[in-house]
């Protein structure tokens, strides 16, 4: 999408929606603009981006990189001229009521609210509160930078607004394999926490490194059912790299391994 939109355009676009409906059909202008102020944009959102760009966080967005039934990705620039990825939860998005199993359980969040603001919202700081730990100690992640209501800003993971392929869209080998892992490993041993999503979908990979993404599902490793989230990371990995030809890990040793280092 080649629109860009800055502070002038978020505080012009909220006059509308506070002006009447009949503000809109400017923005239909053009059809997919319109259709993504309609599914995004809504006014809380708009009110987010407005803060954040106020407070020095953002300064413009280029476009969307991705959607999903439950977020897009913007690509977006800061002040200083660095490209972050702006993660913005779908307020409408039903799908968030399926993840409870992922927030409940998790010693580090008390007292949930399962209303459909406050669950996303929710689900946003528990993805940034997943990259920070990770980021921490050095795993491969994108950088986490600021995360307000239902806006995750990030580092982004790219050149020039195009992210780096997914494991899914690239050629793969055996020490890809061994890399990501080390890093579920790692994650597991070193950060105490359980992706709970991987797949060839989630793990980007540059000329020199693979990187994780997609926090929002991982759990504590104290989370009730993290060992089953962590055995079906480990057959998500050995189903993709063994259709790729690489030759099949034990799971079953590598997730006693694992669990064996468990206190």
């Amino acid at each position: 999408m080649s629109f860009q939109i800055d502070n002038r355009a978020i505080k012009k676009a909220l006059n509308k929606v506070n002006s009447s409906n009949k503000s809109n059909r400017s923005l239909k202008k053009r059809s997919e603009d319109f259709q993504v102020f309609q599914d995004v944009f809504n006014k809380p959102t708009l009110l987010t981006l407005y803060s954040l760009f106020n407070n020095g966080t953002l300064s413009y967005l280029n476009g969307i990189v991705n959607s999903g039934k439950e977020s897009n990705i913007f690509w977006g620039v800061t002040p200083e001229g660095n490209d972050v990825a702006i993660k913005i939860y779908l307020t409408v998005a039903s799908e968030f009521r399926k993840r409870l199993k992922y927030i409940e359980g998790d010693n580090r969040f008390k007292n949930i609210n399962t209303n459909g603001h406050k669950l996303i919202e929710l689900w946003a700081r528990k993805e940034y509160k997943n990259l920070l730990k990770a980021y921490s100690i050095n795993i491969p992640v994108p950088k986490p930078i600021a995360v307000k209501q239902n806006v995750l800003v990030m580092e982004f993971q790219g050149i020039d607004g195009s992210p780096f392929p997914t494991l899914s869209e690239t050629e793969v080998s055996e020490s890809d394999l061994h890399e990501v892992l080390d890093l579920v490993t790692k994650l597991y041993t070193k950060c105490n926490l359980v992706h709970s999503d991987l797949s060839e979908y989630n793990v980007f990979k540059n000329s020199s490194d693979l990187i994780l993404f997609d926090f929002g599902s991982a759990v504590d490793v104290s989370h009730p059912m993290s060992k089953d989230f962590l055995s079906r990371d480990l057959n998500n990995l050995c189903r993709f790299f063994s259709k790729r030809g690489i030759p099949k890990f034990d799971v079953e040793k590598k997730y006693q391994e694992l669990i064996d280092n468990d206190v």
